[in-house]
């Protein structure tokens, strides 16, 4: 084994295995130790399924809101309402898209994530914002941070990976990530050309292109911000 030669240590009853569908399942000792093969593994706050799903995920960040909401509740219900949802905002909202910027989710995922902030903001008196939104600007942010990343970083890298080898499945092919992405780009050059502006300014609006990756537009910082705010004030 070659990580004691770089200084890396490996404690095989702590370390786990995580494998997709697309991979040859087999056994794999470390010093002398069979490594166990997970269907989920926990990692840096977050459960990863080998099916790719946020079942468990989302279950995980909606009891960690649920958890921030009754450590505040009772100054929560006894503040008055601006106070009331900036300490919603700051508290539970963070607990339950911790993460998201990596999220592949589906419509029932954000549907669960949505009810549990009703009922939350609900018992605060409070209108609850659009979960679907709150990801989703989530994932613009960190996507603008991915484009302008140097081509070495493996975010960068592992965010533009095409697997090769491998036959398209039969039918509708997964979500991907950048799906979401892709298609606010789309609705945003479409609101923004109803508005008259995407005839003024190169640098603001006229590189957006339907054609182009998400990666080449969110280079430009100036319009990249426009397209996060567009998500934000809700258009």
């Amino acid at each position: 084994m070659g990580c004691p030669k770089y200084g890396l240590n490996i404690n095989p009853s702590k370390t786990q295995i995580l494998m997709n569908k697309y991979v040859t399942r087999s056994d794999i000792d470390i010093l002398n130790t069979r490594i166990e093969i997970s269907q989920k593994v926990k990692y840096l706050g977050r459960t990863f399924a080998d099916d790719g799903s946020l079942t468990e995920e989302v279950a995980r960040r909606i009891r960690a809101g649920w958890a921030a909401f009754n450590a505040i509740r009772r100054e929560l219900l006894q503040s008055p309402q601006k106070i009331r949802i900036r300490l919603l905002t700051t508290t539970v909202i963070p607990a339950m898209t911790y993460g998201c910027e990596t999220w592949t989710s589906k419509e029932a995922d954000t549907k669960r994530l949505q009810r549990a902030v009703s009922n939350m903001f609900e018992i605060a008196g409070c209108d609850p914002p659009d979960m679907e939104k709150q990801v989703l600007r989530r994932k613009l942010k960190w996507a603008g941070h991915v484009s302008r990343m140097k081509y070495d970083r493996w975010a960068k890298i592992v965010s533009e990976w095409d697997p090769r080898g491998s036959a398209r499945p039969r039918g509708r092919p997964p979500k991907r990530w950048a799906d979401d992405i892709t298609d606010s780009i789309k609705i945003f050059i479409h609101n923004e050309a109803l508005r008259g502006n995407l005839g003024h300014g190169r640098r603001r609006i006229g590189i957006l292109e339907a054609r182009r990756a998400w990666s080449t537009v969110g280079r430009d910082r100036v319009t990249w911000r426009s397209l996060v705010r567009s998500i934000q004030d809700g258009n």
